[in-house]
């Protein structure tokens, strides 16, 4: 969409030149008259040269699907290092709501009659793609791209505000139907998208993803994966699909976070006792979308850039203690901060699977595992301290190396020092791992992070 609007605007650009130079003013009413016929009739062409778009892609949909192979989800890496707490917490879970994470959209309204599927034959889906090509979108892609930027949201954020355009356009309508206008709208926003025939009677949706993605199912277009949303992995062995995409779809859904979401605020906190008390804000409708996220390469938790709300939360609660002191005091003060106020506790105990949290869902679950205790002193040592932190990944452990020019316990890595701190080995220093981990070679990982705050 945005490349079909830049080669409008530059259209529109060239013409404006070509009157503005044209004609003395003698001849100026007919000359603008002229330019609006003008206009229109590049309008037209343009609009004409996106119905072609859609019209030969529904002649595509209508050939035969293949038939692909769905292979089962893949399992994420289990880290379960560390010394564990053994009793339990209760708390109150988040819970999807009914609105856009805390706002009620409003989109244009559809034709319905655009979404009517009598079967999911290739024609019938052809059919479809047809009647959708007939409705006028550019409202509805406008109000699309405002809520996108006045949310700040990612790729998966943008996916999922789509969803609640199907939901709210069209209630009475089937998964299947909503199904197919999310393939047409992903398509046309840019978004690479397939869909898949199951049997002869569900419809799914298949995205590509730029990170690895866990759990789940895919088929394999190429060397690409397209992962299968909504439904279990258990209930599909092959299904149908098509090879290509839509030419116009040349994005690869990603799940990094690179801007602070900016969801209404839904404040819910958190209090911590024992040796650090204090207690913390947190956005409640933040919490509700991280809870959407497919489980995916730790990377995209490490680099995450938490919310407003949350820095700002810590910032009053980290930078009077950190006041005054080196960097390594202020390195082993972080660290003891995660060690004490987070209840360490393996996933597999907690969930019966693996899980991987952001900055603030550790902060408001009860328990946390050793990658989720390193994410979180990343993000407070990037922030506070210094941008230089390296991820250490063992077997079954995951711990964090801060740049640091003093200390016993240094090592090297590519000409700079650094000191191991491990977050879930309660009461270690600095420059000490879990005892199991000690005499190992960790895999050595470099996330670009944010600057810290002065």
């Amino acid at each position: 969409m945005k490349k079909s609007r830049f080669i409008y605007s530059w259209l529109l650009f060239v013409c404006f030149l070509n009157v503005k130079y044209a004609e003395p003013a003698e001849a100026q009413v007919s000359a603008e008259d002229e330019f609006e016929d003008y206009l229109s009739s590049i309008e037209a062409d343009f609009y004409n040269f996106e119905d072609s778009i859609n019209r030969n892609f529904a002649d595509y949909l209508e050939q035969a699907w293949q038939e692909f192979t769905v292979y089962e989800g893949t399992e994420p890496p289990v880290y379960a290092g560390g010394l564990f707490f053994t009793g339990t917490i209760e708390t109150t879970l988040v819970h999807p709501r009914d609105s856009f994470f805390g706002s009620f959209l409003h989109f244009p309204y559809m034709v319905e009659e655009g979404l009517s599927l009598s079967g999911l034959s290739e024609k019938n889906i052809a059919d479809g793609w047809r009647k959708l090509g007939t409705v006028d979108f550019t409202s509805f892609f406008r109000a699309y791209t405002g809520y996108s930027r006045q949310f700040s949201l990612n790729d998966w954020g943008n996916y999922q505000l789509l969803k609640y355009a199907s939901m709210q356009l069209y209630p009475s309508f089937s998964p299947r139907e909503r199904t197919l206008f999310l393939f047409y709208a992903l398509s046309n926003a840019g978004y690479k998208a397939k869909i898949g025939r199951v049997e002869k009677d569900v419809l799914v949706l298949l995205l590509p993803f730029a990170e690895e993605v866990y759990k789940l199912p895919f088929i394999k277009a190429g060397e690409e994966k397209y992962y299968v949303m909504d439904i279990s992995s258990k209930q599909l062995k092959k299904l149908y699909s098509i090879m290509a995409d839509f030419p116009k779809a040349e994005k690869v859904l990603s799940l990094h976070i690179s801007e602070a979401l900016d969801f209404p605020e839904n404040e819910i906190g958190r209090k911590f006792t024992g040796k650090y008390p204090f207690s913390l804000s947190l956005n409640r409708n933040l919490l509700d979308f991280y809870a959407t996220f497919p489980l995916c390469d730790l990377s995209v938790y490490f680099r995450a850039e938490p919310s407003k709300t949350f820095t700002n939360s810590m910032d009053k609660i980290v930078k009077i203690h950190l006041k005054g002191k080196s960097r390594p005091e202020q390195i082993a003060w972080l660290l003891d901060l995660v060690q004490q106020v987070f209840i360490h506790k393996p996933d597999v105990e907690v969930h019966k699977t693996e899980v991987y949290y952001f900055p603030e869902e550790t902060a408001f679950y009860p328990y946390a595992d050793c990658e989720d205790l390193s994410v979180f002193l990343s993000w407070l040592i990037c922030r506070y301290v210094t941008s230089e932190v390296l991820v250490l990944y063992y077997p079954t452990h995951v711990a964090i190396a801060v740049e640091c020019f003093e200390g016993r316990e240094v090592f090297k890595f590519r000409n700079k020092e650094y000191l191991i701190c491990d977050p879930s080995y309660r009461g270690a220093v600095p420059g000490k791992i879990i005892p199991a981990c000690a005499s190992l070679k960790p895999v050595i990982v470099s996330y670009s992070k944010q600057k810290r705050v002065k």
